[in-house]
């Protein structure tokens, strides 16, 4: 009778043990790998000595998740404590056997770091030349202040047919240091939609990025605790970032007083914004805001720009900032102000009595308003002969 119970008891242990076993896996294949991983391993610490194949099963899956997460020290503990290679079939080896992959092909590829560490100068310089880099791929250009455009390793790559998977990636490509949780991609990307539904989509997506934009080996893109990000080690350039780098570079140089540097990075920031950041159909809203955000940059770059040259008494190239400035947004009378000025101090009275009446016009036929006080006064300074000149900014 006793026997009978402990079998009942063990019997009722193992099938509770297949069932949280389940349970992590089908939080594995949702993204949720620190839960998976919590319930595998209380199903091995159930089933070590009752249930040994089903404890093999349950380590060998956990190992798998913290290898797939990168955290090897753990994968290593978890893979140690498999006695025998699990006869049960596994849900999560497709994944398991992708990231095994791709970690072998990463290994592979990536050059070692006493190699570049203890090469010449001129050896490392080969290999930066050559686009060699600790992700093992190579190199990506993205053109976002255009219409959308990847080259990967001096080949570009064809328009993607897959709009999801190319959000997914510029969404990611924005924020390049930071990792999304897959939840935040659902409610991005599929708002409306059922969770499941969102959930496989999110998959295909995914995988559709990844058949573009990867190499033979390697993957520019991770997945590790539910989030997903661009890899951090890939060569990537981005000319959105570009751009942005040299509008702060540029707001450095001014803030020292070194101007003629500010202004030579002011030019470059304007001459990377070749357009506008580019809103596919699948990018709104998000896209629509960086696209804003970024033209209020070039902007304010031509400002600051425009700025420099009147210091420097350069009308000409600062009235042409002036003039590109407002064929973005002709409403800026600030910018309308300094137009008059560049056109006063270069001797054409009569452009800047002009361009205040083209100011007056398109304010009073568009909003209803009349120019503001002060340009109201700069335009009755110039009738009378009288502009001061432009300050340092």
């Amino acid at each position: 009778m006793e026997r009978q119970v402990i079998e009942e008891r063990i019997e009722e242990i193992r099938k509770l043990a297949t069932e949280l076993r389940h349970q992590g896996e089908r939080c594995a294949l949702e993204g949720l790998l620190e839960q998976a991983t919590t319930i595998l391993a209380q199903v091995w610490g159930m089933t070590q000595e009752r249930d040994p194949h089903c404890a093999d099963a349950a380590a060998w899956e956990a190992g798998w998740l913290r290898l797939q997460m990168r955290l090897y020290d753990e994968a290593a503990k978890w893979f140690d404590r498999v006695v025998a290679f699990p006869a049960s079939e596994s849900r999560l080896w497709p994944s398991a056997k992708l990231t095994l992959v791709q970690l072998c092909l990463e290994l592979a590829n990536r050059p070692t770091e006493s190699a570049l560490t203890f090469a010449p100068p001129l050896a490392r310089e080969a290999a930066s030349s050559h686009d060699l880099s600790p992700s093992g791929l190579p190199r990506l250009r993205v053109k976002n202040l255009r219409p959308f455009q990847v080259v990967r390793a001096e080949t570009v790559l064809p328009i993607c047919t897959a709009h999801k998977a190319i959000a997914l990636f510029r969404y990611l490509l924005s924020r390049r240091h930071q990792a999304a949780h897959k939840e935040e991609l659902l409610e991005l990307l599929w708002p409306d939609a059922p969770q499941r539904a969102a959930t496989h989509s999110l998959h295909v997506a995914v995988s559709s990025l990844r058949r573009y934009l990867d190499p033979p080996t390697g993957s520019y893109l991770l997945f590790a605790a539910g989030h997903y990000m661009i890899h951090p080690d890939a060569p990537i350039e981005d000319d959105a970032r570009d751009f942005e780098q040299c509008c702060d570079d540029a707001e450095q140089y001014r803030r020292g007083r070194n101007l003629i540097r500010a202004q030579q990075t002011y030019g470059d920031a304007i001459a990377c914004y070749q357009g506008d950041y580019y809103v596919g159909e699948e990018d709104f809203p998000w896209a629509t805001g960086e696209q804003e955000r970024l033209l209020a940059r070039y902007l304010s770059a031509l400002d600051r720009l425009g700025q420099i040259f009147m210091i420097q008494r350069r009308f000409e190239p600062a009235i042409d900032c002036y003039q590109r400035l407002l064929e973005r947004d002709g409403y800026r009378e600030d910018a309308h102000c300094q137009l008059m000025r560049c056109y006063w101090q270069h001797g054409r009275r009569y452009e800047a009595l002009r361009q205040y009446e083209r100011c007056a016009v398109l304010l009073a036929k568009d909003l209803g308003l009349e120019p503001m006080p002060e340009l109201q006064e700069l335009y009755q300074s110039i009738q009378r002969g009288v502009c001061a000149p432009a300050t340092e900014p």
